[in-house]
């Protein structure tokens, strides 16, 4: 009996420590994709992203009753990005895939977004359209095993495409140390009574010109109204401070700026995004700075004194960087008025 007993004890604290691993917050470094909602109390598990790839959209109900295959699918290309959610689904606050399908609708359409297409249970495949995504597969089993209630709806704002995969779940799935998808690197479970929900992002649009080339006139004037301007077209290789020739053309819009002002006197700060330690980052964005100021004084007759080179490393992003078009926007040079 009291070998029993120990036994039955042993997994009861086997149990209590396997109930402490199912997880609870947002996966180390992961975060919503920008200006996307999620549902409350959920949690994100899995995520990945491509500069470029292609997303198959589900148009319309399946090819027939018993079939896998969709009528219709739209595919779009461009910078893809994943993220999966686990919101758990216990008591009384249990939720339908309808109504957390409803509350996404409604927040995607007041985000802007128009709808394309939205199926129900038995007017989806089995899963996402897998072979339809460029995003590379996290955990298919994940969105495939155990499912008992399924939506899906995607939908589209001027070239920026989603599609929201919700689907209910009635199994335990363990994610272990061993999978390159389990970014909390222990053993963690999926719970059963848990809803899984898959969000799809496609930007089929291309960085925006002005962000490239910005005028003497549209520096000076952000200058003016808010003391600083952010700076997109000096463009210099990865990890170096030489600057690349393309850069010329914003260079000399600098250079006229400073030459229409004589009185004004600037900091040059440059600016990355967060790969890589703060320490070299910092280096980094001050050499930039330094290549910058030396660029305008040699090439252009800028006198020196009026610009202090700074380097800020990524203490100061303008948005995420959890995605590539995040650091892009984060890696800049800006003038800031002194």
């Amino acid at each position: 009996m009291k070998h029993i007993a120990l036994i039955l004890l042993a997994l009861a604290t086997a149990a209590s420590a396997q109930q402490k691993l199912v997880p609870t917050k947002d996966a180390p470094g992961m975060k919503d994709y920008p200006g996307m909602p999620r549902y409350e109390g959920s949690t994100i598990v899995l995520q990945s992203e491509q500069k470029f790839g292609e997303l198959g959209l589900q148009i319309g109900g399946l090819s027939a009753p018993n079939s896998n295959d969709p009528k219709e699918v739209r595919k779009v290309e461009g910078r893809t990005h994943r993220s999966t959610y686990l919101l758990l689904n216990l008591g009384a606050g249990k939720r339908s895939t309808l109504e957390i399908a409803r509350n996404y609708e409604m927040a995607f359409k007041e985000a802007g977004f128009a709808a394309i297409w939205s199926g129900g249970d038995r007017e989806i495949r089995n899963g996402p359209p897998r072979q339809y995504y460029g995003v590379p597969e996290l955990d298919h089993q994940l969105m495939t095993t155990g499912l008992k209630e399924r939506r899906y709806f995607c939908m589209e704002k001027g070239g920026l495409f989603a599609a929201i995969f919700i689907a209910a779940r009635s199994w335990d799935h363990p994610m272990l140390p061993s999978s390159e998808a389990n970014p909390w690197k222990q053993h963690v479970t999926i719970p059963q009574e848990s809803v899984v929900i898959q969000v799809d992002v496609v930007n089929t649009r291309p960085m925006e010109e002005k962000m490239v080339h910005l005028s003497a006139a549209e520096m000076q004037k952000s200058l003016s109204s808010s003391g600083k301007v952010a700076i997109y077209g000096i463009l210099f290789d990865f990890n170096k401070a030489d600057i690349k020739p393309e850069s010329a053309p914003t260079l000399a819009e600098m250079a006229s700026l400073l030459k229409a002002e004589p009185n004004l006197k600037v900091l040059v700060v440059g600016h990355t995004d967060n790969v890589g330690t703060f320490e070299f980052n910092e280096d980094l964005s001050k050499r930039r700075a330094k290549a910058v100021v030396a660029e305008l004084a040699a090439k252009h007759g800028i006198a020196a004194e009026r610009m202090l080179p700074l380097g800020a490393s990524f203490m100061a992003p303008v948005t995420t960087n959890s995605t590539e078009e995040g650091r892009a926007l984060n890696r800049r040079v800006e003038l800031v008025a002194r």
